[in-house]
């Protein structure tokens, strides 16, 4: 099988050294999209959004509409940033960046990865769940998000938001994505949210100074509710319950899929959880190690 690594998908330089160091630790030519049908295999780097125009974009639409095999290289899971900063891990699939769309090879784990790639990024992967707290906190997604795969983030909150008080009149928080734009339809929806019983807006601008952080507001909450934000991640690696409302999410078999479970949620095996997703992220220094290489050349070869 002959793999190339496709530069033209990163839109910036930081990202295409790190497909370079997929690359160097890989074997795999570097080249473009346009030659990519010469080879058996692409590495990309990035979602796909094709009403993008960018070249990057259209570089992936190219790999991903051929229907070759692809491994895709997206954003940190555990210890990502919560700004534009340049990532130092990243999740690496196979054919998708999804729980539920891409290979992740788990059939093929033969070692214990949590307590390392947990460690590093000062997480300890035998965090209890908690089983108290005072509010629900709901997190928004940028909109437009490629995990969204065409939700529309404002219908869903406001639905999400009546579909809890159906079931409790417990303190609820909206959280809006901390690199959000204002615009009418964020104030339309506020002022929607504002008129349910006991619902507040948080604001939750990272450029502000009075932000505050994701791991704070998790330590008085009784659950999150998300779509597939990464937020749930935060949520379970920090013991909270999550209720994820997409199968896409990366914490789909550790939370509860039912609304009707807000007052009662999931809290489901950690230890399994934990050890997949640390196979779905690597280091640049495991990219050009090629230990990253070794478990997704399992998935790509059987």
């Amino acid at each position: 099988m002959r793999v190339a690594v496709i530069e033209d998908t990163a839109n910036h330089q930081q990202y295409r050294d790190v497909l370079h160091s997929f690359a160097k630790g890989s074997g795999a030519e570097i080249t473009t999209s346009d030659r990519a049908e010469q080879y058996d295999c692409a590495v990309i780097f990035g979602s796909y959004k094709k009403e993008r125009g960018r070249s990057s974009h259209q570089g992936k639409g190219r790999i991903i509409e051929s229907g070759m095999p692809y491994v895709q290289l997206e954003t940190q899971l555990i210890g990502r940033p919560i700004d534009t900063a340049f990532h130092t891990e990243f999740r690496v699939g196979v054919n998708g960046f999804l729980w539920d769309d891409a290979r992740w090879g788990f059939e093929h784990i033969t070692q214990d990865r949590a307590k390392k790639v947990f460690e590093r990024n000062g997480y300890d992967p035998t965090v209890a769940w908690k089983d108290d707290g005072e509010y629900i906190l709901l997190c928004m997604q940028k909109v437009g998000d490629a995990s969204l795969r065409g939700a529309d983030v404002f219908e869903w909150t406001q639905d999400t938001v009546e579909q809890i008080r159906k079931y409790t009149d417990r303190k609820m928080i909206i959280r809006p994505h901390p690199l959000y734009r204002k615009s009418s339809l964020h104030n339309t929806l506020k002022e929607k949210i504002l008129a349910t019983a006991d619902v507040h807006w948080q604001e939750a601008d990272v450029t502000k100074s009075d932000f505050v952080p994701i791991a704070e507001q998790l330590k008085q909450a009784w659950c999150t509710v998300t779509y597939s934000s990464g937020t749930g991640i935060d949520a379970v690696i920090n013991g909270v319950p999550n209720v994820a409302c997409d199968t896409g999410s990366m914490v789909y078999d550790v939370s509860s899929t039912d609304i009707a479970e807000i007052e009662n949620p999931y809290r489901g095996e950690k230890g399994v959880w934990s050890n997949k997703i640390a196979h779905c992220q690597w280091s640049i220094e495991e990219f050009e190690s090629g230990e990253c290489w070794q478990h997704v050349s399992k998935i790509l070869y059987g």
